[in-house]
């Protein structure tokens, strides 16, 4: 369907591809729903009219909120073409949640299909993949009250990173709809939203409560030697914890000074590390040396950091499991792979700050960043993950900043990392990438790229990875496009493998059709010796017709030497009269699993296929753990910068090969 902002600003879409929706199971088969008169009075009293068209956040629109292009509707549009074009939408809204409910065995009332229309109407179908508390709570994953029910709609009221209050009221009645069904209001909650100043840390600010309850608590934030006291509403009225709930406030927060018991002779107030250190020591995480001294600048060891940095990521305290006394977390640390075995053999050395940021980032479930580094002398991924959550800050010098990644770290630097990763925790920090403009949230339990990307070297035919326990084969992949091919020549040049595409569909038509250079391929390549693999171009809208794809690349297989994956091409048309223009990403992940399923069947290995924006985008990776990934993208770059894992790396659409006239796809198969 076509996805729409809504005045909703880029970062809130992207983190919108966090929800799904779902209910209790129903034993009967799903019946697909249409929206209710609920969904379109909903979308016409929080949009408004607008006769004229306006822009507004990079795009145009009209109507009650409808997403156009410039020049659609230059006289206006009367209410009842506005109506259609809300109709349209909706449409598209019915088609992506009745594809979700009905791949989960999933029955929502009417009134649940409608409060989650309207939440789609304005944030796009996107939020149907992810794993966020609306998520959760929805599909049953997750017992809620009704109060962590409006909440769980209620934090997704932000643009430009701002509470707006009408968007806050206009969750808060789709929760009362959720609940209580169509007649509901939701009056019965109120909403608090605190401003944020520099230096605080929360993960939203935005909490819900029942009216004629009482603030039981504020939404979490910290600030480094400060304590929230209570919120200030913007004509000068202050509310407390306790404090009767009477109605919706947008507030700035008010924080008091800490108050520490304890104090080290070495640890002055003053210095950048102090409240650090005695926030940690309050809540017993540090201690000193026994002799009234902390010893900030002494170096922290790779025991010491194991255990702290592992603690601070919310893993459970580990009993020795050897002589020495930190050997409970670091076989922990071992068995999930977070550091080398030969460091966590000297658990009594200092540790180096990057050995830090690579533990303390897969602690917490983050992989690399491919973000530019905000550090001069390293790109190391980890260090850059962190440093967008705020947990790693460089050191300024000369005006840059510098992370010293072969530094010991020190006890004074550890404590300020451990106390920022701790809040981050609390928190539930999530890992973005930036993909474009947009901001994409990392599925969590999803397997990361984990190739070392000073491992890579070379261009062209000769790229290459070297890493121990890693094979690597190079290899191209071809269609029709290639023209003839001297395969004797190719395969003498130094390639492993090919991958030749069977078919495809149109994109227009939706008709399959034959690579018309599939058998000359074949005959050509299979005497030589080279691994063969397949592939298909799908523009399947439907598992149907994936599950037809797969059908017709089994059927051109047999009899046929099959040595490497049989892959589902899926791919975003460039052209606006495409079938799948529309489609979403829980549709597209169906038929990729359709086609997969029965190409395994077939007793073939089956692979799937996506460059980054339709990785991000257009797939909900977190339903194809199970199948291997073939990556293109970053061509001729360093190294890949996809998030997740793959095995299969497209990097190159110019290569040159010998037998190949022109440029040709070229890859890395990682063996492992």
């Amino acid at each position: 369907m076509k996805r729409t902002q809504h005045r909703v600003n880029a970062l809130l879409l992207l983190a919108c591809l966090i929800a799904q929706a779902c209910f209790p199971a129903s034993a009967r088969a799903y019946d697909n729903m249409t929206c209710g008169d609920r969904a379109l009075d909903l979308i016409k009293r929080y949009e408004s009219f607008s006769p004229d068209m306006y822009y507004e956040g990079g795009h145009w629109y009209v109507g009650y909120g409808s997403q156009v292009a410039e020049n659609d509707y230059p006289d206006g549009i009367s209410e009842e073409e506005a109506l259609e074009l809300v109709r349209d939408e909706l449409s598209g809204i019915e088609e992506s949640l009745n594809s979700f409910f009905s791949r989960n065995g999933l029955t929502p009332t009417q009134a649940q299909f409608d409060a989650l229309a309207d939440f789609t109407y304005t944030l796009g179908d996107a939020w149907l993949s992810g794993n966020s508390t609306l998520l959760r709570i929805v599909r049953g994953d997750t017992e809620a009250t009704r109060l962590e029910t409006a909440q769980a709609f209620g934090v997704w009221s932000h643009s430009g990173g701002v509470v707006l209050p009408g968007l806050a009221r206009r969750r808060l009645e789709e929760a009362a709809i959720y609940l209580d069904g169509a007649d509901a209001t939701g009056d019965e909650f109120a909403f608090l939203a605190v401003s944020k100043a520099d230096g605080v840390i929360c993960s939203t600010d935005f909490a819900a409560y029942e009216r004629g309850g009482v603030y039981d608590a504020f939404p979490t934030m910290f600030l480094l030697g400060k304590t929230l006291a209570g919120v200030r509403t913007k004509d000068g009225a202050v509310i407390r914890v306790g404090d009767a709930v009477t109605g919706s406030y947008v507030t700035t927060p008010i924080w008091e000074d800490n108050v520490y018991s304890g104090r080290y002779d070495d640890v002055q107030s003053g210095a950048w590390y102090y409240d650090y250190v005695m926030e940690l020591s309050e809540n017993g995480v540090v201690s000193g040396r026994g002799d009234g001294c902390f010893d900030p600048a002494a170096p922290v060891t790779v025991g010491e950091a194991l255990k702290l940095i592992l603690l601070a990521a919310g893993k459970e305290p580990q009993e020795p499991v050897g002589n020495h006394w930190a050997s409970g977390y670091a076989a922990y640390a071992r068995s999930k792979s977070y550091l080398s075995d030969a460091l966590l053999s000297e658990l009594d050395e200092p540790i180096r700050r990057a050995d830090v940021a690579e533990l303390a980032a897969k602690a917490i479930g983050f992989g690399q960043s491919y973000a530019d580094s905000p550090f001069a002398d390293t790109d190391n991924g980890f260090a850059i993950a962190l440093s967008e959550i705020g947990v790693l800050n460089g050191i300024p010098e000369h005006g840059k900043s510098y992370f010293y990644p072969d530094k010991s770290l020190t006890r004074a630097e550890v404590s300020a990392i451990v106390w920022r990763l701790r809040n981050q925790v609390a928190l539930h920090t999530v890992q973005y990438i930036r993909c474009g403009s947009l901001y994409y949230e990392v599925r969590a339990g999803v397997p990361l790229n984990s190739y070392d990307r000073n491992a890579f070297s070379g261009l062209g035919k000769e790229k290459d990875y070297a890493a121990s326990g890693v094979t690597v084969l190079r290899g191209i992949d071809v269609s029709r496009w290639q023209d003839e091919i001297d395969w004797e020549a190719a395969a003498a040049d130094g390639i492993d493998f090919a991958m030749l595409r069977v078919g495809g569909r149109g994109q227009n038509t939706g008709e399959i059709y034959d690579d018309l250079l599939f058998e000359d391929y074949y005959e050509g390549a299979e005497p030589t010796g080279l691994l063969l693999g397949y592939y298909f171009y799908s523009q399947a809208i439907n598992t149907r017709e994936a599950v037809e794809e797969a059908d017709y690349v089994i059927s051109m297989l047999r009899g046929r030497r099959v040595d490497a994956p049989v892959v589902f091409d899926w791919e975003t048309a460039e052209n606006d009269y495409a079938r799948t223009n529309s489609l979403s990403a829980s549709a597209v992940s169906d038929c990729a699993i359709a086609f997969c399923e029965r190409i395994r069947a077939a007793g073939y290995a089956p692979m799937v296929y996506m460059n980054t924006e339709d990785g991000y985008f257009r797939f909900d990776v977190s339903r194809l753990t199970d199948y291997p990934i073939w990556y293109a993208g970053q061509y001729n770059g360093e190294y890949p910068r996809f998030v997740y894992d793959f095995d299969m790396w497209q990097y190159t659409s110019d290569g040159e090969l010998e037998g190949v006239e022109g440029g040709v796809d070229m890859d890395l198969w990682f063996l492992r």
